[in-house]
């Protein structure tokens, strides 16, 4: 099984109709694929994670580093893991709202990969942090038992 980890910027603006089918297409492509993962989209940046069979990830990968969309395309993390990370997202998708404190500390790492202020060695510190989110987001443990007061 192979994790690959990259962002990039896109010198579009993309809207929320430009997202929409980016991960439309992205999660019926993937599915087929046997491709999971997460995109973010923070302040005209993706940070990506991609999880899957060797060729398949790497083929995907190539594709993305030819789309135009695409800028500055930095390969954070590429590794071989024994299970999936996200097992049930074809393709999870956030475009986190950094002007809110709370999610600005929960993306503010992946908001500095995109930003180039990160050094590659950090894509395992990252793909723990999205790992972490993921585990939140499909914990069957009411929120509250996670904060401890």
């Amino acid at each position: 099984m192979r994790q690959l980890l990259y962002v990039s910027n896109t010198e579009d603006d993309l809207g929320v109709g430009a997202l929409d089918n980016v991960l439309t297409s992205a999660r019926r492509n993937n599915a087929l694929l046997g491709i999971t993962g997460l995109l973010l989209f923070i302040d005209g940046g993706f940070l990506q994670v991609l999880e899957g069979e060797e060729r398949p990830v790497r083929e995907l990968y190539t594709r993305v580093s030819g789309d135009s969309r695409h800028r500055n395309l930095r390969l954070m993390l590429d590794r071989e893991i024994p299970c999936r990370a996200f097992p049930e997202w074809s393709m999870g998708f956030e475009r986190p709202r950094m002007d809110d404190p709370e999610t600005a500390g929960m993306f503010g790492v992946a908001r500095e990969a995109i930003h180039g202020r990160l050094s590659p060695g950090t894509g395992r510190i990252v793909a723990m942090m999205l790992q972490t989110f993921y585990a939140v987001q499909h914990s069957d443990l009411p929120l509250n038992l996670y904060y401890a007061g």
